[in-house]
């Protein structure tokens, strides 16, 4: 890959992981999508991109396995990650936040909100580079 993913999208619905993918790139921003936690991680680690959406409910690794993966690994613990999930597991929000994530979205407003959470953390992450 000749330039670097902007964001990486794991999520197991493919109805709403090409969603977020089309917003993102309305946005300009280049954006991967993997379908499952474990493929997600090793992608991760292989093309580490500048954020990460990830989703909680995920097939072979959930979000919380992936995320402390991606804290405890040195080429990814950096990467701003925002947690996506269902407004009734509010639970698991504050969970993701003392895990390491940066933000979390609950779906349901995630087309409303996704690209200026993006933005901020991305403007963030460049002016402390």
């Amino acid at each position: 890959m000749n330039e670097q993913t902007d964001i990486l999208v794991i999520e197991d619905s493919p109805s709403q992981a090409l969603w977020f993918k089309l917003l993102l790139q309305r946005a300009r921003y280049r954006v991967s999508i993997a379908t499952d936690g474990a493929a997600g991680w090793r992608q991760a680690c292989i093309d580490p991109p500048r954020l990460i959406l990830l989703d909680i409910d995920l097939p072979s690794l959930d979000g919380f396995q992936v995320l402390l993966r991606l804290k405890r690994d040195r080429t990814t613990a950096t990467i701003p990650v925002i947690m996506l999930t269902h407004r009734e597991h509010i639970s698991n929000v504050l969970r993701a936040l003392e895990m390491g994530a940066a933000d979390y979205l609950f779906k349901d407003d995630a087309s409303a909100q996704l690209c200026s959470a993006v933005d901020q953390l991305l403007h963030v992450q460049v002016h402390q580079a």
